[in-house]
């Protein structure tokens, strides 16, 4: 076969830029600081790409306006925004997930300080911003889901957390523009700017409570065996800690069983890929898996460990059904976490087993919080000696 016979591994079409890959998909070429890049614009549909296409060419034209204002330090805050979007953009430590949450922390800003995009840097003083902090968590965003049958104050814009991830994001931007010159200092880099939040302790139902939810799950007549597999996949959750995204992307080559570890690929950042070791419950519940592929034929290295990816539903029906609160996949983890601090194990530890790149920080301020039986058995141990003699004094 000679080269003419070969098919070109790009198609050009009448739109400059928009090119067709000979797998059908289209794609995006732009120019960004000198360098060239391919963005896919995930559809086979000309239309469709036309569409997406132009939407990628106005993002990228004002990335590059705000880059030759930054540098001439006359940027504005939506340009400067825009630059440190582009920076999230191509940030390689991050996965998918986290970026999307990042971007939206921008939209946010922009959703809930009217004019933000004109003001010059240096308006952005903290009177402004304590404006901003009063406005977002009063009135938010009012967004509300389609269908919600009840508002949320996440969804609505006017929760702290969001408002003060939105800060970070704000930080960052005006350290650009004193990187640019067109701000001698950041403004909001002291105390006080962002809003008062307590992190979420969910009150978790006791270890028994959680296995005879799974029991119910198990046994509620599912066809097919599948009750038992959505089971399984609630104890996986709570006997090693993982993220549900995590735990449904295992495969059996991901199980060292000679040095008893899971190879976990993280969903968040860098740090999330890691190594877990296995409890003895989760080895048990790994053989017992194993053994229940094995005999009906179905057992394969590559394959999946768990059949299934979630379980809200089922988690939902049985709480019910046994009258415990609700708990959440995440929930699952976080009884991980508490399990393993009660039973004494350092928090740092603990943190590197869950994926955290903060040594723990995050584990103090959130999963360290001890349900009530373990509470009360510490607080059994503490001795005043007011109930025994009090010592001979030292000659």
């Amino acid at each position: 076969m000679n080269q003419t016979e070969k098919k070109r591994t790009w198609e050009r079409t009448k739109t400059p830029g928009l090119l067709r890959h000979k797998g059908g998909r289209y794609y995006g070429r732009f120019s960004l600081g000198g360098k060239e890049k391919f963005v896919p614009l995930g559809t086979d549909l000309l239309e469709v790409a036309k569409h997406r296409f132009a939407e990628h060419k106005a993002r990228f034209t004002r990335t590059r306006k705000a880059a030759v204002a930054s540098k001439l330090g006359s940027a504005k805050c939506g340009e400067l925004l825009a630059l440190y979007r582009a920076q999230v953009q191509a940030r390689a430590d991050i996965g998918e997930r986290t970026r999307r949450v990042y971007l939206e922390h921008c939209d946010y800003i922009l959703k809930t300080w009217p004019g933000f995009s004109t003001l010059r840097p240096d308006e952005v003083t903290r009177d402004a911003v304590k404006e901003w902090k009063n406005r977002a968590l009063t009135t938010g965003s009012n967004f509300r889901p389609p269908g919600a049958k009840a508002e949320s104050i996440a969804c609505a814009g006017r929760s702290p957390g969001r408002f003060n991830k939105a800060v970070d994001v704000l930080r960052k931007v005006l350290d650009l523009a004193v990187e640019s010159g067109a701000l001698h200092a950041n403004f909001i880099l002291g105390r006080g700017v962002k809003a008062k939040d307590a992190p979420h302790k969910p009150k978790l139902p006791e270890t028994r409570d959680l296995l005879r939810v799974f029991d119910e799950i198990e046994n509620n007549g599912a066809v097919a065996g599948w009750g038992r597999e959505v089971a399984d996949f609630c104890r996986f959750l709570v006997f090693t800690g993982l993220r549900k995204s995590e735990a449904s992307a295992l495969v059996w080559d991901d199980v060292d069983e000679a040095r008893g570890i899971l190879r976990v690929r993280g969903t968040k950042t860098v740090a999330a890929n890691r190594e877990v070791p296995l409890s003895g419950a989760a080895v048990a519940l790994l053989a017992e898996i194993r053994a229940r592929r094995t005999k009906a034929g179905r057992f394969a290295a590559e394959g999946r460990v768990l059949a299934v990816a979630e379980a809200q539903r089922s988690i939902d029906r049985a709480c019910a059904t046994l009258g415990v609160e609700r708990v959440t996949h995440h929930d699952l983890r976080d009884c991980f976490a508490t399990v393993a601090i009660e039973s004494g194990v350092d928090v740092p530890t603990v943190a590197a087993w869950l994926g955290h790149a903060d040594g723990g920080a995050l584990l103090m301020r959130v999963y360290a919080h001890h349900r009530r039986a373990h509470s009360a058995a510490q607080m059994a141990r503490v001795d005043f000696g007011t109930s025994s003699p009090p010592p001979a004094p030292v000659q």
